[in-house]
């Protein structure tokens, strides 16, 4: 089993809290910056992916800390990637960090379940920002699931690099949720499989994705992600990639998941659409 360590990043929200009590006058961000070890970008993101903003009350941070605790958000995530590790064992070292959800934060709580994740490019880090409560744990375990995939597959085939290809990029995101189907059941779906139906996935592909699938950089993210000011659905690009994963899938059943998620992007490219 690969070693899997959380970096302790509730600790050091508490020390942020008491910090701030001490020097209430003291400039958050940076703050944030120096006790967290990290850069102002860093936040941002953090931020952006809905962790509890920094201008929140020291109450709101302590109830949100006080509710990781009662709902036993870390050790349901620790169980639940010691199990996943014992399975499908990917050899190698795995991080995890995890931070409070901002109660303000609607998409995260309405259109993610409560949990925004993501796994870092280099395939040893998954993120968590998780708003604590009964209602999220199974949105939590979907999630973990999901992103487990991510560190298995990016590990094994050494790509962690930011400029992975469109077609890489959505192959990841359906393979992880064929996974989480094989995991746990198909109840436990994200909602981005159901985005598109075959039909309007197989049109988004063959005019569309087909066409950008060698493209690269941060341009491709409103491809993968679509929704607004876009021209494409919200998750289109994971459902596509969901879609693509499910065709090669069909016509070589013989295949395990784990050796789907060790397979090369360009492999789940149709041949053909005679099936």
């Amino acid at each position: 089993m690969e070693p899997i360590e959380f970096t302790p990043r509730l600790r050091q929200m508490k020390e942020f809290i008491d910090a701030c009590e001490v020097k209430p006058a003291t400039e958050r961000k940076h703050l944030f910056m120096s006790l967290f070890d990290l850069t102002g970008e860093d936040v941002d993101s953090l931020i952006f992916n809905g962790m509890i903003s920094l201008d929140s009350s020291l109450d709101a941070f302590r109830s949100a800390l006080q509710q990781m605790d009662y709902h036993r958000v870390k050790p349901f995530i620790q169980k639940t990637l010691i199990d996943l590790s014992n399975k499908y064992p990917s050899g190698k070292r795995l991080m995890v960090e995890l931070y409070p959800m901002d109660e303000q934060d609607q998409f995260g709580r309405e259109q993610l379940g409560g949990v925004s994740a993501w796994t870092s490019w280099q395939g040893d880090t998954i993120h968590l920002v998780v708003y604590p409560s009964k209602e999220t744990t199974h949105a939590l375990k979907s999630t973990v699931v999901h992103e487990y995939n991510h560190h298995h597959r990016i590990t094994a085939l050494n790509n962690g690099h930011p400029d992975v290809t469109l077609l890489e990029k959505i192959i990841r995101e359906g393979l992880a949720e064929h996974f989480v189907g094989e995991v746990l059941g198909r109840e436990f779906h994200g909602p981005w499989v159901n985005a598109l139906t075959q039909d309007e996935a197989r049109r988004l592909w063959e005019t569309l994705y087909s066409v950008h699938a060698a493209d690269t950089g941060d341009g491709t993210d409103a491809l993968v992600f679509g929704g607004r000011n876009t021209d494409v659905p919200l998750w289109a690009g994971y459902s596509v990639g969901y879609y693509l994963v499910k065709w090669y899938w069909e016509l070589h059943p013989l295949v395990s998941i784990i050796d789907l998620t060790v397979r090369n992007s360009e492999e789940f490219i149709p041949r053909s659409f005679n099936f």
